[in-house]
């Protein structure tokens, strides 16, 4: 529930529809591929060392990019 929240605050609400369209999508395909490829990623090697080292990296990347959005200042 943050993310329409947070994009309703940074964006627009003109944009809101067209923006959580593109989100929504994206995060829905990453959260039905990334099981698949962590689990090849077992077979592979016998390990879920290098599946696992990739989420951490995508959440260190989503954290990231989750800072660099721009700031509002509150208005009384």
């Amino acid at each position: 529930m943050i993310v329409p929240l947070m994009a309703a605050e940074l964006f627009e609400v003109r944009s809101l529809g067209r923006l959580l369209g593109a989100i929504l999508t994206a995060d829905g395909i990453v959260e039905a591929l990334a099981p698949c490829i962590v689990g090849r990623m077992r077979n592979v090697p016998g390990t879920y060392s290098g599946g696992f080292l990739i989420l951490m990296e995508m959440a260190l990347l989503g954290a990231t990019a989750v800072a660099a959005l721009p700031k509002r200042s509150v208005q009384a």
